[in-house]
């Protein structure tokens, strides 16, 4: 990479100034991308400043777009934190990076959002929807980070929450398939289903959200999506119910939660196992105890012709109540 040398403070001052005529003679003593001490260029000082004729000129006079400042921010990330709406219009006509991150992992958005410049907001989801079609999007980023009011704020703002990425998700399946655990899940998912999100889009893995959230145990956010009225008769490929999920995510209170809303607690997977074969399997012994009391069958037989007291006296599981019974 070439180190530019520091200009002398002059055009800097010019151009936070706005003074185009003062620029255009001492441009050609400098180099149009110099840097400052805080490695900021002339456009990143124009974009801040909002000047658009300034902007303009040293665009067209070959100013690169993208360079980063000490905290790693474009001009882009500038204009959008001042709230300068046709400065970011420029930048972005211009090719600007629009999911460029700072030093804090932050886009330009970010910073508009924090700031509250909501018209920044719009301008950006807008330019979203016609350049990135398809691809993961400011709402996939805010749901997967967990930026709860980001994600409220960008629905305020209309940004479509049936767009998929990649891989399939939308912005309410890629909140639940998130493995990490996290705290303000459920206000996503609230004001994702509030926005008229459906609540039981597939994934790529023919997972609806309610599935999805039941497999890895994420129990408020469960809880939102039944409250919701997601569907819980649909199930996985392999015909597991979201409760068979729950059992073995060793989740009980989403399996209390579909008991108590009425799922059927003997239905059977592919492999013929109820939700009770699925606690003996995996040792869950108060799910087990939980599930019996529900009435689940203890005799319930799999195509190995094997019932959950096979499995938990095989398995030596004293732990299993099901022994008990």
């Amino acid at each position: 990479t070439t180190v530019h040398y520091h200009a002398g403070v002059g055009i800097f001052d010019a151009v936070a100034k706005g003074y185009l005529s003062e620029l255009e003679r001492t441009l050609k003593y400098n180099d149009i991308n110099a840097l400052n001490s805080s490695s900021e260029t002339l456009l990143h000082v124009a974009a801040a400043n909002g000047h658009l004729t300034i902007m303009e000129y040293l665009i067209s006079k070959g100013a690169k777009i993208d360079v980063k400042d000490k905290k790693g921010r474009t001009p882009l990330h500038r204009a959008a934190e001042k709230g300068h709406g046709d400065a970011v219009k420029v930048l972005l006509r211009c090719g600007a990076y629009m999911y460029s991150l700072d030093m804090e992992g932050k886009t330009p958005l970010h910073l508009a959002a924090q700031n509250n410049h909501s018209h920044i907001l719009k301008m950006l989801l807008k330019e979203e929807a016609r350049s990135y079609r398809n691809q993961r999007n400011f709402l996939h980023m805010a749901a997967l980070k967990d930026e709860s009011s980001l994600a409220k704020m960008l629905l305020k703002a209309g940004a479509s929450t049936d767009g998929k990425d990649e891989r399939g998700q939308t912005a309410l399946t890629s909140v639940d398939s998130n493995m990490a655990e996290r705290k303000n899940l459920h206000g996503i998912v609230a004001a994702l289903i509030d926005r008229g999100t459906d609540i039981n889009a597939y994934n790529e893995m023919q997972y609806t959200p309610l599935l999805l959230a039941c497999e890895t145990g994420k129990a408020e956010s469960a809880e939102v999506l039944i409250e919701k009225g997601a569907d819980f008769s649909i199930k996985t490929p392999a015909s597991d119910t979201a409760l068979h999920l729950a059992v073995q995510a060793g989740a009980a209170s989403i399996a209390n939660l579909l008991l108590r809303k009425g799922i059927e607690i003997n239905l059977m997977n592919q492999a013929n196992e109820t939700p009770l074969h699925i606690a003996a399997l995996h040792n869950k012994g108060a799910l087990a105890g939980l599930l019996v009391k529900a009435g689940a069958k203890i005799n319930a037989i799999t195509k190995e012709f094997v019932t959950p007291l096979h499995i938990a006296s095989q398995r030596g599981n004293t732990d299993v109540t099901l022994l008990n019974f």
